[in-house]
């Protein structure tokens, strides 16, 4: 007896072996094992009730494909109690109260013309204003593409076709998820591309470790030896620093820019517990090889195994090269050897055993460091906190508490922003008073001596955390942003992580010449709002010069007079 059907099903939700038909929406949904390891998505609650509770409207669904979008569908519709036939490309269906509602399925896979069937894309979108016109509903799923073309063909002349193309793409941009009229028809766009996803991947990963799943596996005559229920079964036994590690990788990836999809991120870590590897393959190997902490960045072993890194996630997270990195707890790992007290006895095993021809060969200190990611079971919360500094950066564990709304800023997280607005400006740390506003050359470069455009008292600085747009559609996981106060006016540009990491690394004396342009735009960008800011405070009579010295900065204050003339005044 073994769980043949279930591990061939994780094994289709990845294309390490090009068999990865359940990665599809359509696919998945029609699988018997989609209920079980279905992931609720917070979203759907606000899909339903703009369906049922506003006035009627064409709801478009978009995004970029593997967004999850196909089950976002799914999941609304057995809600409302609709069955739902995923081979459908177009439906109707019958709400409660008689209400119709017109589904398509993905509106991105409607032929362009299709005079025979009436299906075409052009033809489905005139039913759609039809449907509303008459006090119906539309709900639709599309690619960005493919429905701002057909809806630009609704108008008659180019200008109205400009216009309500625009006008949906900033609907797309802004994602407000709010009903609005483009030439009376009334729309509400929800791109789930500009939805946080990184919630879902601890939840799909709790989904497909639990126990009732895998209990065929028990008295399978190869559970001894196999590593893909030894996997689960690790993953469940660490499943607190596991989870931890999992939210904070792709977190880590969705700040620095690269935000992955549903389906990449169910590729990884169906691929982490299988390999890729059926139950009829699994034979006895040695059990360090295919450990899920190996798998996940596409190792076998200390080997990286490159057909892995065909998996976008993988090959993202293979990138990160955490496992290069050095950590303040090398020490006990590497040279003390303290695989007990790290690990515990299960996989202190595996080590001990991997140890005995891997020591001396390259690769075994990376390998070392992928297990400790996922399975040191170190509580010290000092320790803890080092190891996400040396894995990530000094920022990032407080970010997370800010971004999910543990914690709110406090006068420390503003200190940063005041010490680094300080060496921007001027070359030096704040004196915790005022905060001299000069005309650089650029972030980071200064010059002895600098004309003060204004000054920030230090005191009036304060952090402020804002719900995230995409809150609305997210219930129970609001995210927030950070903002910088300056007295009572709260400025526009979003202080993301790679800007804090940057101002850590100011503070800490650090200069960067040769900064990402997206993060040089912010930093330029926040030093315009400041000046904005600073503007209304202005005293054109006044010039304040700053000068700097090994000893000390000096500022020389200079008045233009009633005549004409320029005079010093000195402080009194």
């Amino acid at each position: 007896m073994n769980n043949r059907k279930y591990i061939e099903y994780l094994n289709s939700l990845h294309n390490y072996n090009a068999q990865n038909e359940n990665a599809y929406g359509e696919k998945n949904v029609e699988n018997p094992y989609f209920k079980e390891i279905m992931v609720r998505v917070g979203l759907c609650d606000y899909i339903k009730d703009s369906l049922t509770l506003k006035k009627p409207h064409i709801l478009i669904l978009t995004g970029h494909a593997g967004d999850g979008k196909t089950s976002i569908m799914y999941q609304v519709l057995t809600d409302l109690g609709v069955q739902f036939d995923s081979k459908e490309k177009v439906t109707e269906i019958c709400f409660e109260e008689n209400k119709k509602c017109l589904c398509v399925k993905d509106f991105s896979e409607l032929p362009e013309e299709d005079k025979e069937n009436q299906i075409s894309r052009l033809s489905i979108m005139r039913k759609s204003v039809d449907m509303v016109k008459n006090g119906n509903y539309v709900f639709m799923v599309a690619n960005t593409g493919p429905i701002i073309n057909t809806f630009g063909e609704l108008f008659d002349t180019k200008e109205e076709e400009e216009e309500a193309k625009i006008k949906l793409i900033n609907m797309m941009d802004s994602n407000a998820g709010e009903i609005d009229c483009i030439n009376d028809i009334p729309m509400c766009v929800i791109n789930v591309a500009n939805v946080d996803n990184v919630y879902f991947a601890t939840e799909f990963l709790d989904k497909i470790i639990q126990e009732k799943l895998w209990t065929e596996c028990k008295n399978c005559n190869k559970q001894g030896y196999c590593h893909i229920y030894r996997n689960r079964n690790l993953i469940s036994e660490n499943k607190s620093r596991v989870f931890e590690f999992v939210k904070s990788h792709f977190v880590w990836l969705l700040e620095y820019g690269t935000r992955l999809t549903i389906r990449s991120m169910t590729e990884q870590l169906a691929y982490m517990i299988t390999g890729g590897v059926y139950c009829e393959e699994i034979d006895q190997n040695e059990p360090y090889k295919y450990l899920f902490s190996n798998l996940f960045f596409g190792y076998i072993g200390t080997k990286l195994n490159e057909r892995a890194l065909g998996i976008m996630a993988i090959e993202a997270a293979n990138r990160c090269l955490y496992d290069h990195k050095r950590l303040r707890s090398d020490e006990k790992l590497l040279i003390r050897k303290d695989y007990k007290k790290l690990f515990g006895e299960n996989v202190e095993e595996i080590v001990k055993d991997a140890e005995k021809n891997n020591a001396f060969i390259k690769g075994w200190t990376e390998f070392l460091r992928r297990t400790y990611f996922f399975m040191n079971i170190v509580t010290d919360n000092e320790i803890v906190e080092q190891d996400y500094e040396d894995i990530f950066s000094k920022q990032f564990r407080r970010y997370i508490q800010l971004r999910d709304g543990i914690d709110t800023p406090s006068i420390i997280d503003a200190n940063l922003i005041a010490d680094a607005l300080s060496m921007i400006y001027v070359g030096t740390p704040s004196d915790g008073k005022e905060i001299p506003l000069t005309l650089s050359r650029e972030s980071g470069i200064s010059q002895n001596v600098q004309l003060v455009t204004g000054t920030i008292p230090a005191r009036k600085l304060r952090l402020e955390a804002k719900e995230t747009a995409d809150s609305t559609f997210m219930k129970g996981k609001k995210r927030y942003e950070l903002k910088l106060k300056i007295g009572k006016k709260v400025l526009d540009t979003v202080l993301n992580l790679p800007m804090l990491d940057y101002f850590e690394e100011l503070k800490n004396g650090v200069i960067a010449t040769n900064i990402d342009p997206q993060l040089s735009h912010g930093v330029e960008s926040l030093k315009n709002q400041i000046s904005e800011k600073m503007e209304e405070e202005d005293d054109e009579n006044i010039i304040d010069i700053i000068v700097l010295k090994n000893s000390g900065n000096s500022n020389i204050c200079l008045e233009l007079t009633y005549y004409g003339k320029i005079r010093e005044i000195q402080e009194v």
